[in-house]
């Protein structure tokens, strides 16, 4: 006998945040179930054991030097790579049209935005072939701050310094010229001999910032150069965040010997990029090769000074194919083994979880990749990356369940004249046109705004505001903003106008999402009979009066 209906588990649509959280907690669970195997595992085999022997320890030195090792590469890897896929982003966005060099100021938006969410990042520029130039990095003792320096080329070279703080108040500002040409520069030459390839220049000094690092660059359309900086410092602190022994080090170097980072500060430290021949300490110099560079050894290597027991390993990370650097760690072989009684093993337990944790974390991101994108599939809308009417009604939902604060609106676009995009120039053209208004729409819309596409030419918005007549006006933009300049699609520049119709929650009242929708559409539908190009309020068409 069948359940009731009342019985049945409900599916509800979920927002996008609430997808991110229950993947994110999909993934805890699954490492926490890894690492409680893992240090269930090792529990038992060391109570088994009872007391390691010598050579048992050894061996264990080994892999927990290996696996150092290995988290080293990978953390130095993954933190460089994601330098490489903004710059790649950057490039995407200059052929999709979202990134203008010839704007300044919204090339410098963008900008302020990447260095805000990408923590690797000491610096983007682009340059042009002409010797354009924008660029920002990170200023002050925190990082907090900004440098910006534009050089425009039309009419005449001008060039425009600008310091702000963290609260983005302006600092210093200056036009001194002192015939900086990005055109010269190392990342923009290699990038150019490289076109369409992100290549990675050797270790050295910025002229802005007289700060060593690493620049990833890419020659996008037109020869324009996307770039994107690392200073060698992000990468120490990286490496000083691992778990290595109290005498360990772990070290960054590229092929030619050139000490990149170090998780502690060399005997010999010094300015600029160092050769590790020149400041490395006595168990490193054993590991250099005649002309001073590292000897690539996967397995791990024993070296006794003094007396006193080393273990090292080194080996290749590579950050692209034919772009290789070598990663290393080594220190006393008495650290890495711990003691020969069962008190001192506990602390070894703990270390390898935290390092299969740190180990199994990729792993356990591939296999629920395939989870994570149907997550975004449920709630995303393929073509304009907004929201899809399940997450936006999903959205809507949650907005109405709480008390208003002000006003509260619901928005529905439609534009005017898009069957005729389809109709003349095909889907392709279409989609086109759709992908650019939603781009535009969400450029328009303020932070707390909840933007959607509920299908085909349809875009839906929630707007809360402290009256009204504010809502309606901030519709009104995102609409002005639409119709702003025409959508260049196949090559062909389409006039697009927009209609929207637009419903308040009423006082009192506790309307469904749909019911909101509904009204909105109505306000819609009736409008454009009467007017097309404007925002129409539910009601306004049997009351004209509403809004004069």
């Amino acid at each position: 006998m069948s359940a009731p209906p009342s019985s049945l588990p409900q599916w509800r649509p979920r927002t996008s945040t609430q997808a991110l959280r229950a993947f994110a907690a999909s993934r805890a669970w699954l490492l926490a179930a890894l690492l409680l195997t893992q240090a269930l595992t090792l529990a038992a085999a060391l109570w088994a054991e009872g007391q390691v022997q010598a050579r048992a320890r050894r061996a264990q030195a080994q892999t927990n030097l290996s696996q150092l090792a290995q988290l080293t590469a990978l953390s130095v890897q993954t933190s460089l790579q994601e330098a490489a896929h903004m710059v790649r982003l950057g490039e995407a966005n200059l052929r999709a049209g979202l990134l203008r060099p010839d704007d300044a100021a919204q090339t410098l938006q963008s900008f302020g935005a990447l260095l805000d969410s990408v923590p690797q990042l000491g610096g983007v520029m682009t340059a042009g072939p002409d010797g354009r130039f924008v660029f920002a990095r990170r200023d002050g003792p925190q990082g907090q701050g900004r440098f910006t320096r534009v050089i425009e080329v039309r009419p005449a070279r001008r060039v425009t310094n600008r310091t702000t703080d963290a609260a983005g108040r302006l600092l210093l500002q200056s036009r001194a010229d002192e015939g900086y040409d990005p055109r010269t520069r190392p990342w923009y030459a290699l990038a150019r001999a490289h076109p369409g390839q992100v290549v990675w220049t050797e270790p050295y000094v910025f002229a802005s910032s007289q700060a060593p690092g690493v620049t990833a660059a890419v020659a996008g359309p037109g020869g324009v150069v996307v770039g994107a900086d690392v200073q060698l410092q992000q990468l120490v602190s990286l490496l000083q965040g691992l778990p290595l022994p109290p005498q360990g080090r772990a070290f960054l170097a590229d092929p030619q010997g050139r000490a990149i980072a170090a998780s502690r500060a060399w005997p010999g430290e010094a300015g600029g990029v160092p050769l590790l021949s020149a400041v490395a300490d006595a168990p490193l110099q054993a590991l250099l090769d005649a002309q001073g560079r590292p000897q690539v050894s996967r397995q791990v290597r024993w070296i006794t000074l003094e007396g006193e027991l080393y273990a090292a390993v080194v080996q290749p990370v590579e950050l692209q194919p034919g772009v290789q650097w070598v990663v290393g760690v080594y220190g006393p072989a008495h650290e890495l083994m711990g003691g020969p009684g069962r008190r001192r093993a506990w602390p070894f337990v703990l270390l390898v979880s935290a390092l299969s944790a740190l180990l199994a974390w990729p792993l356990v991101r591939r296999a629920t990749r395939p989870l994570a994108e149907l997550q975004r599939q449920a709630t995303t809308d393929p073509l304009t990356g907004l929201p899809n009417r399940a997450s936006f009604l999903a959205q809507l939902d949650e907005t109405l369940r709480q008390p208003p604060e002000g006003a509260l609106g619901v928005a529905i676009f439609d534009l005017d004249g898009f069957k005729a995009v389809n109709d003349t120039y095909g889907h392709p053209a279409g989609d086109e046109v759709l992908h650019a208004a939603g781009a535009r729409m969400l450029a328009a819309a303020r932070i707390g705004d909840t933007l959607g596409r509920l299908g085909g030419d349809e875009f839906a918005l929630i707007v809360q505001a402290g009256s009204a007549e504010e809502v309606r006006l901030r519709v009104e933009g995102v609409l002005d903003a639409l119709g702003r300049r025409p959508v260049v699609a196949a090559g062909v520049a389409h006039a697009l106008s927009t209609t929207a119709g637009l419903a308040f929650v009423l006082a009192g009242t506790a309307p469904t999402p749909s019911l909101m929708l509904a009204r909105a559409d109505s306000a819609l539908i009736r409008g454009k009979r009467r007017e097309k190009g404007r925002v129409w309020v539910d009601g306004e068409v049997t009351m004209p009066t509403l809004f004069r």
